[in-house]
């Protein structure tokens, strides 16, 4: 019995929501396809959404947003109506959740 391949991605971390914008256009103008971000909200000076709708704005990449605030319904409702996100999930995060939220997200 063939046992299930496992997927492999290839990961870029940053440390801020500055940085991530950043890194994300100069992947982009360099013709890689970032699939998903794992973005969280709280990123320093800039709070995630905010990265999430200047993301937004080079379309195609999807956005699970992360937090360890308890977020308002309504906003968060609000960024996936609007596409901005894909999903939102709380902190604490469980690698087996996430694994299998990252491969729901991006197929």
């Amino acid at each position: 019995m063939e046992k299930p391949s496992k997927k492999k991605y290839n990961i870029i971390l940053v440390g801020s929501g500055e940085d991530c914008i950043e890194k994300f256009i100069d992947e982009k103008s360099r013709g890689n396809k970032i699939h998903l971000l794992l973005l969280d909200y709280s990123l320093g000076s800039m709070h995630g959404d905010t990265v999430a709708r200047k993301i937004k704005e080079y379309n195609g990449t999807k956005i699970i947003l992360i937090s360890g605030y308890d977020l308002n319904y309504t906003f968060v409702k609000d960024l996936e109506e609007n596409k901005y996100i894909a999903k939102y999930i709380e902190k604490p995060i469980f690698i087996n959740s996430l694994i299998e939220l990252v491969a729901d997200t991006i197929s």
